[in-house]
């Protein structure tokens, strides 16, 4: 049986060749890790220039939530909303101020959504 390998580029990972000359492909199983912000079933999808949440994922809600709420929240605000974890809301809001998301930390455990 021959085994026909097929690979799609998209135009990011085509200028990172062109500029580095250089590419490295690491092959995996099929959901055995890989990691990133774009494997099957993750809440994040790869834009043009950064990664932005998955429309109506759990980030993708709270950064809605969080422009419509016009003031500051804490972890404990998201437990109650969207009943999830301390935890859980903590991780959560954490990617979200660390990543390229309009979500500061004003101090800790205490967030705001900016415009």
């Amino acid at each position: 049986m021959t085994v026909q390998l097929v690979i799609e580029l998209s135009d990011q990972v085509l200028n990172a060749l062109v500029a580095s000359k250089n590419l490295t492909i690491t092959v995996t199983q099929a959901g055995r890790g890989g990691g990133g912000g774009g494997k099957p079933g993750s809440a994040y999808m790869p834009s043009s220039d950064h990664i932005i949440p998955r429309e109506g994922s759990l980030p993708a809600r709270i950064l809605d939530w969080g422009e419509k709420r016009g003031k500051a929240f804490s972890t404990a605000d998201l437990v109650k909303r969207f009943k999830v974890s301390r935890a859980h809301a903590s991780m959560l809001l954490t990617k979200l101020a660390n990543g390229p998301y309009p979500i500061v930390r004003r101090q800790r455990g205490i967030y705001e959504h900016t415009k």
